[in-house]
This record gives C-alpha cells, structure tokens and sequence, in this order.
C-alpha cells in the first residue's frame, strides 16, 4: 500500500533537515585483523593481470562517502554475492532503504541466499522498487537510497549515523578497471569503475571487525558526494509527488 503524499512530503522534509544537520561522510574503517581476511578474499577472485593479486588494498581504497546511492542511467543495478562467511548467515538479509524514510525498505538477498546469488534492481517512473522484473509493492520518494544488513536481531545501515551501536558496519571499494575478477556464478570480466564492493561487518559494536561477513559487488551504482544528497532528495521527492497527482487527475 502506498502512503499518502503528505506523509511522505513530513517524512523527506525530516529527512533533509537531519541530513543536513548531521551529514554522512564516514571515517576510514579499521580493521581487527588488519584487513587481512577482506584482503585474501579480494585477492581470491582477481585472476589478472596478476593470479591473486589484487590492485585494491583494503586500508588505503576505502570510499569515503558510500552512505547513498543512486542508480546510473540505464536505470538497472546488478548485484551479486561474493562470499558470506557470518555466523548468521542462514538468517541474514541484505536490502536497500529510501533515503528519505530509512523505515520504507526492500530485500534484496535473503538468509537462504549465498555466494553466486544474483538480483537486478530498478526503479520504475513512479517510484516503485523492482526486483528481477518483478514488482515488490514498495515505493520510494527517488532514486536515492541506502543499503542494509540485517543480522542477529540488529539492522546496520551504509549511514552510520542510523547505526544505534554508532559502529559503520559497512566498507566499500571502486573498481580501477585494471583487474579482472572471476565471481562465483559468472565469467571473469573486468573490474571496472562503475562497480563497487561492499563488505559488511554484522556484529552489534563491532565484534571482530574483519567485515568478511557479507561481500557482494553492485554495478550501475554511484556514491553521492554530500554536497549533492539534498538536491537529490528534494529532486527525486518533488518529480515523485508530480507523477502521483498526475496519476490521481487520470483516475
């Protein structure tokens, strides 16, 4: 069901002030182990131009601003799972929240869900999420969005400050388009720069911070720099309202 326009336009106008009063750019992660488990597995998959040997080290490549997304202009992000080494694994649920109300949410992968599981995620005309060409009955004010991971009776969300534990539980990295990496159910192809990884940590407070727990690459993606997150929100929200009343004067 979709919720009235002026509850969305009460909870965007929350969300922008929020946003605007705490913004969203994010400290480098450090590692327990020192990044060496996220290393390994990064290296795992890169068969060129060197056997195991990544070009992205875990410490230094971090993206600084990876809380909100937007899908390219193709209109459609794949994304697949590279690993889930979690012990909630079998219970763990990946998906993407609006970034105007983090509450309006959609799963991506669910607990039954690992390595190699694949899912196309767009956005239609008048905000509704679809996933694999189906649609899930969820709308959002845009295109502009988080992701989160659900774990052990805890959300963790790309923006930290929704975080209760106030831990950033999520890492990520752009491609250079310099390596070529072999994923579990595709060929090899190269990593290129309009693909990023992501690597989540899924302990409440941190636990051993290795952030292995649940890997998967997204692609059609891009971090938005915070500068531009409430001119988008406002963007999207605005054009999202216009096609609703358009639809209500044609019923």
């Amino acid at each position: 069901m979709k919720n009235g326009t002026s509850l969305i336009l009460k909870t965007a106008l929350a969300a922008t002030v929020s946003l605007a009063v705490t913004g969203y750019a994010k400290a480098t992660v450090t590692f327990g182990d020192g990044g060496a488990s996220l290393q390994g597995i990064l290296n795992d998959i890169t068969v060129a131009p060197i056997n195991n040997v990544s070009s992205t080290n875990v410490n230094t490549d971090q993206i600084q601003q990876d809380s909100y997304w937007q899908i390219s202009g193709s209109g459609g992000s794949f994304a697949q799972i590279i690993i889930e080494l979690a012990g909630y694994a079998g219970t763990n649920t990946l998906g993407i929240y609006d970034a105007s109300n983090p509450s309006n949410n959609v799963t991506l992968f669910s607990g039954i869900e690992g390595a190699g599981a694949q899912k196309l995620l767009t956005f239609a005309n008048d905000g509704s999420v679809i996933i694999n060409f189906a649609d899930t009955g969820v709308d959002f004010s845009g295109n502009v969005f988080g992701y989160f991971l659900n774990a052990g009776g805890h959300t963790f969300y790309s923006d930290t400050d929704l975080n209760a534990d106030g831990v950033d539980h999520m890492v990520a990295y752009q491609g250079k388009s310099i390596d070529t990496i072999d994923l579990p159910s595709t060929l090899p192809g190269l990593w290129s720069s309009n693909e990023y990884i992501m690597a989540w940590e899924d302990l409440y407070d941190g636990g051993d911070t290795d952030y292995n727990d649940f890997v998967l690459i997204t692609e059609s993606v891009n971090p938005i720099p915070e500068p531009s997150i409430l001119a988008l929100l406002g963007i999207g929200f605005m054009g999202f309202v216009r096609r609703r009343n358009k639809d209500k004067i044609k019923c």
